[in-house]
């Protein structure tokens, strides 16, 4: 009896310390052997294309002619402002070659560009290089290869008439145009880059460009200044580029906008235009209405762009009724200048406009004056924004570290019509908000006035216009999350 006794507690005891082996089973992992095995790839480096011009003076040495302003030569050794032009006379450079300073191959051409002032005495100019005519005749360079020396001369006809005299060219520039060529490998061959195209350097080049452009072209401009020709069609998905605000402007021509002539009118989709500085004809109308810049679609992106308009009152960039609803326009890394509204959105512009690291000044930095425009919203971030801003009742406006100071006008103020937030904003010591309609909520988050941190308590003595209070007083302010009650 005892035996079986003693049985049932060890087959008890043995299944309860499974059950208990089980559970603690459960939350274990086991080991198993592993192994692997790896192996390094060489560092990714991308290539560099790098071209440069020299100059030399006795064929000997020779120096860095970028940035440089040559003189022709005479056998009198005349200065500058002494050497004209007459008839059947001839003028050289110093001597000139190309270099390739990268580790990429490359192809270039030569063009006699920039040609300023009374353009008409260059019709009786013939240029040539080596005593040939300057034919754009292709030549290319591997890496770190230095070209041959050659001789720019400049030789007016002997056929040159009366009607030549008197008359000035500035401005005159050689440039070299470079892109990649056919001669480093890839896995498969060296043909890849064959498509490469050269930059544009002269505006007849820059108007065939983006007449041939297909979508997903990059046109790309050298230093100088170019003109769009009247009614100029940017094709969709094109962008134009230029060698920054600094070194590119490009002049926008007039189109005809019902009774006025506005700029240059962006009316295909997700154009982007960067790197250059826009300047507007004198011809475009002085109306609030016409831009420099006139935008009709979604998509269009402006990046690194300086547009300043000093006369009249037609703004730098106009956002027309085209932008629909689920559109973007994007306006970045750029400045924006003058006119009476500086940037104007209107009549039925519907999609979102976003204004990032942007710097605007003017009588009105931006304005939304249009009923027809209750579904745009506008984002702008790490911006700054001198003058009045004001929007009708648009969607939402939503300002994210954002300066607010006085413009050109002397107005430091801002009139939403529309639900707004701020956040992260600072607003100078004169600065005041108002509102155009009651009905609508401002959100104030971690805002700053001259140095004094606003709250629910202190924002209408602080940051609120007293004289528009009727319409305020019918709003929801909320700051900080409090909702301020206002007297």
């Amino acid at each position: 009896m005892n035996n079986k006794k003693t049985t049932k507690r060890a087959l008890l005891s043995s299944v309860m310390a499974i059950v208990l082996c089980l559970a603690m089973l459960i939350g274990t992992t086991f080991a198993w052997f592993t192994d692997s095995a790896s192996t390094a790839v060489n560092k990714i480096q991308s290539g560099k294309l790098d071209v440069a011009l020299e100059m030399s003076n006795d064929g000997t040495t020779w120096e860095s002619a970028e940035g440089k302003t040559l003189t022709f030569k005479t056998t009198d050794n005349r200065a500058a402002d002494q050497i004209f032009w007459e008839p059947d006379c001839t003028y050289e450079l110093p001597q000139l070659r190309v270099v390739n300073n990268g580790n990429l191959a490359l192809k270039y051409k030569i063009h006699i560009t920039g040609i300023n002032g009374d353009a008409k005495l260059n019709e009786v100019i013939d240029w040539t290089i080596n005593d040939a005519a300057i034919n754009l005749t292709e030549e290319h360079l591997s890496a770190g290869q230095k070209g041959a020396a050659f001789t720019i001369k400049g030789h007016m006809q002997a056929t040159a008439g009366n009607e030549y005299q008197g008359l000035t060219i500035d401005g005159i520039g050689i440039t070299v145009v470079a892109t990649q060529y056919t001669y480093e490998y890839d896995s498969n061959n060296n043909t890849y880059d064959a498509g490469a195209e050269y930059p544009v350097s002269n505006s007849a080049d820059l108007v065939s460009a983006i007449a041939a452009a297909q979508e997903g072209s990059i046109v790309s401009l050298t230093s100088g200044t170019f003109l769009l020709s009247a009614s100029q069609q940017v094709g969709e998905g094109v962008t134009i580029a230029g060698n920054g605000p600094a070194a590119t402007t490009i002049t926008t021509s007039t189109t005809p906008s019902g009774s006025k002539n506005t700029g240059l009118v962006i009316d295909n989709q997700n154009v982007t235009i960067k790197d250059t500085k826009i300047t507007g004809s004198a011809a475009i109308t002085s109306d609030e209405y016409c831009g420099v810049l006139d935008i009709r679609e979604g998509g269009t992106t402006l990046d690194n762009v300086v547009i300043s308009r000093s006369r009249s009152n037609a703004s730098c960039v106009v956002i027309n009724g085209g932008v629909d609803s689920g559109e973007t326009v994007t306006l970045q890394n750029s400045t924006f200048k003058g006119g009476f509204k500086t940037i104007h959105m209107v009549d039925g512009a519907n999609g979102t406009v976003v204004i990032d690291n942007c710097e605007i000044t003017g009588i009105y930095t931006f304005n939304v004056n249009s009923n027809s425009s209750q579904d745009l919203t506008v984002k702008v971030t790490d911006s700054k924004l001198h003058g009045w801003t004001s929007y009708g009742r648009i969607k939402e406006a939503i300002f994210t570290n954002t300066e607010f100071s006085k413009g050109s006008s002397s107005y430091d103020y801002l009139r939403p019509y529309a639900d707004t937030t701020l956040t992260d904003c600072t607003f100078d010591s004169s600065f005041l908000m108002g509102a155009g309609a009651t009905g609508f909520t401002i959100r104030i988050n971690n805002c700053v006035k001259d140095g004094v941190a606003v709250t629910a308590a202190n924002v209408q003595s602080l940051l609120l216009d007293a004289g528009d209070m009727s319409n305020l007083s019918g709003c929801v302010i909320i700051v900080d999350g409090v909702t301020a009650t206002l007297s």
